[in-house]
């Protein structure tokens, strides 16, 4: 057996390759090589065991793994937690915590203990206004403040103060970028009468993704003659079906390279875009960094998750029913309300089912619920809700589907409530994950009723619902993440299954599974709205957004007249 060889690094030798290593790994990450990354997070972490930058870059590869590596990711969001110190350290360690626990039904406990944490660091640092380099680190967090509770009126306030905080800093880290772009905006630049105005479309997600998927039609049937439209990618994915079609789609106009996000703000002020939408909001650093820089006069949120906060982001897009009347009250941005829906496709792709009835054991005239979500969206209240339906509804089955998730974790998850309620678990079937999207849209015609999740709701697992006419039931609440599901179902004519309590969901529920008449009816009404909705009118709603585009540049030039 050989001996063992020590390498003793010099310690500015040793900084060196960390960053090296470090930056190897980011790199990696933005392709999706995701093993490769964590490979090279690792290598730097025996340089410096401790070192919190080399951790942060081995948690998300794991996190976006999912299923076998959650583990190992409770694991590194713990060692950071315990390493960490400062106030924003807390903040970050929580988040990481937050998202392995809920995406592996981990202790429920333990989640609402980290996320109270994560909300009290949050709070404070708003409240003292500290101002700090790790800010930049937090650019994007917030999303757990819609994962757990439906309480926009204080937790967009603390999103808000953190985006303030955080533009802040990072306009004094760039000042030069920051004046050169300014000096464009104080450019005239030539009438519409001349040009078409130039629209920018920045995200991680032009990708197989929902929000790569949901932005298709819009950027598919764009007026070209009128907009001048350009996509900036912040992720490449080697033989991604849907990303090649947008490069196909876009040519020269869809731009792809691995910049940091100050060269890409650049590259988006030197192509001279007159609006900049962000699709991806606190999902993606990149974005939330590139419209904290504000590279374009006009910047737009729509999609992601929620509106970013950013005081640099002017409008978020939205419509008559995901918000309510009052919410102007604690958005920075604008709320830009289109006249109908504020999502237009034309439909979805479907395949083959891989399951049926004789499959899972399930009676001809079984009433068959479904639930299909992420962990991140169940809590232990909502689920015992939907068991109090299944209770009450005769010869009930209810199947449960998780993303990135292992099946047997949900089981665990649901077998001790099924119990307090006196639920036995043979009326319970947990599916695997269909082997391809097309196919999870044809299994979900198995269903008779979905039961939406809430506080936050489904976005594009209700669209696909709609579409397939399935029923649903959905818990109305305050925040935009908890009304998807109500306007997509407005925007369908179907009321039947829209709950504004909890006791509603619960008898809308056993309504809908109880009245088979019922159920024909709402299935008729989806089938129908296929030819009628503007929910499943793509070249439409581009109108629209076209529409709103073209109003929100004319309020700009008056501003910038005086008028």
């Amino acid at each position: 057996m050989g001996s063992l060889i020590v390498v003793t690094v010099p310690h500015n030798t040793g900084k060196c390759c960390i960053k090296l290593l470090t930056g190897k790994a980011e790199a990696y990450y933005r392709f999706s090589q995701l093993h490769i990354s964590i490979y090279f997070a690792k290598v730097a972490l025996r340089l410096e065991p401790n070192n919190l930058d080399c951790i942060r870059k081995i948690i998300p590869p794991l996190q976006k793994l999912g299923l076998n590596y959650t583990q190992e990711s409770i694991h590194w969001s713990k060692k950071y937690l315990e390493l960490g110190q400062k106030p924003i350290d807390k903040i970050v360690g929580n988040h990481y915590l937050l998202e392995a626990l809920l995406t592996s039904y981990g202790s429920w406990e333990k989640s609402v203990q980290a996320y109270q944490e994560h909300k009290l660091f949050l709070s404070n640092l708003v409240a003292n206004k500290r101002e700090s380099e790790s800010l930049i680190q937090i650019l994007p967090v917030g999303s757990f403040l819609l994962y757990m509770e439906d309480n926009p009126g204080e937790n967009r306030l603390i999103r808000n103060g953190l985006a303030a905080l955080c533009q802040q800093l990072v306009w004094k880290e760039f000042p030069e970028n920051i004046n050169i772009y300014q000096q464009r905006f104080n450019t005239p630049r030539p009438a519409l009468s001349q040009r078409p105005l130039r629209i920018g479309y920045v995200s991680e997600c032009f990708i197989s993704h929902s929000v790569g998927f949901l932005a298709w039609w819009l950027l598919k049937y764009h007026d070209r003659q009128q907009f001048d439209v350009r996509l900036y990618s912040l992720r490449e994915r080697i033989y991604d079906p849907l990303q090649q079609a947008y490069k196909d789609e876009f040519g020269d106009r869809f731009y792809q390279e691995c910049l940091s996000m100050v060269k890409m703000a650049d590259k988006i002020n030197e192509d001279e875009i007159d609006i900049l939408v962000d699709l991806d909001s606190l999902t993606s650093y990149g974005n939330c960094a590139i419209l904290a820089l504000k590279p374009a006069p006009i910047q737009v949120s729509w999609l992601g998750y929620d509106a970013t906060g950013f005081p640099t982001v002017d409008y978020f897009i939205a419509d008559n029913y995901v918000l309510p009347e009052s919410a102007q009250d604690y958005y920075i941005e604008k709320i830009w309300r289109l006249p109908e829906n504020y999502i237009g496709i034309d439909g979805f792709a479907v395949g083959t089912p891989t399951i049926n009835r004789e499959s899972l054991d399930i009676p001809n005239d079984g009433i068959i619920y479904f639930s299909s979500q992420i962990g991140l969206k169940r809590n232990p209240h909502n689920i015992r809700l939907q068991m109090q339906i299944i209770k009450q509804v005769p010869n009930s089955y209810f199947l449960l589907k998780s993303f990135r998730s292992n099946h047997e974790d949900l089981q665990n998850f649901i077998a001790p409530l099924a119990e307090a309620e006196g639920l036995d678990l043979k009326c319970f079937r947990f599916l695997p994950t269909a082997p391809t999207e097309m196919e999870h849209r044809a299994n979900l015609a198995i269903a008779d009723i979905v039961l939406d999740t809430y506080p936050y709701n489904g976005a594009t697992t209700t669209l696909e619902t709609l579409w397939m006419g399935v029923p649903i039931v959905t818990r109305v609440g305050e925040q935009f993440a908890a009304r998807n599901s109500y306007t997509m179902m407005m925007n369908v004519g179907v009321t039947e299954g829209i709950a504004w309590s909890d006791e509603e969901y619960v008898e809308w529920g056993v309504k809908l599974g109880k009245d088979e008449k019922l159920r024909q009816e709402i299935v008729w009404k989806l089938r129908k709205s296929r030819q009628t909705s503007p929910l499943w009118n793509g070249q439409k709603f581009a109108r629209e957004m076209e529409n709103a585009y073209q109003q929100m540049w004319q309020k700009y030039e008056e501003r910038c007249t005086g008028l």
